[in-house]
């Protein structure tokens, strides 16, 4: 019988949010707290994270820089941070210009493609409903649906799209759906 592979998040999806997105905003104590719990900054950034321990750092992070921000708020808003700091890694500049290029139909058509960069355990589907009118599944989004919602909305901007909306149709503490329109 074969051994599930143990859900990963990759370097780049790191070194987006902690080098680029957060950048400057790490105290000492945090970092160190960032460190405990398996991510050293100050060190060559590994392969790959656990899942487990990506999330766990990302709980430590929305504690300490949105305290007092509603926490749906602070993880949507972390989730679009981290998009729009893509654009400052190696690979962002092409990522960005390919997702202008696409425009927000296809950039959404391309969501699990976006998240297999990211990390080897999230898919996604996507239905179209109507023109400007999506549902998007994804399987596995964390401690918090809404900062796959930041996610998305932060990558339908980078593809031409003014106001997108991105609100959660559905959740069950992994997989959730997410209603789009813009």
């Amino acid at each position: 019988m074969p051994t599930p592979r143990e859900p990963l998040v990759y370097d780049v999806t790191v070194e987006a949010m902690f080098s680029r997105a957060l950048k400057g905003r790490l105290s000492p104590r945090l970092k160190a707290r960032v460190k405990e719990e398996g991510i050293d900054l100050d060190a060559k950034l590994k392969p790959s994270y656990p899942r487990e321990v990506w999330l766990r750092t990302m709980r430590l992070v929305v504690e300490d820089l949105y305290s007092g921000v509603p926490e749906e708020r602070a993880w949507f808003e972390l989730g679009e941070r981290m998009v729009d700091s893509f654009s400052e890694t190696l690979m962002g500049p092409a990522i960005v210009g390919v997702l202008k290029l696409l425009g927000p139909k296809r950039a959404l058509g391309r969501m699990s493609q976006t998240f297999q960069y990211a990390n080897n355990y999230m898919q996604s589907k996507l239905e179209e409903l109507g023109p400007g009118r999506f549902r998007l599944w994804v399987n596995e989004v964390g401690i918090s649906p809404h900062f796959i919602a930041g996610t998305v909305s932060a990558t339908l901007r980078t593809s031409g799209t003014a106001n997108p909306r991105v609100e959660i149709a559905g959740f069950d503490g992994h997989q959730c759906t997410y209603a789009i329109s813009f």
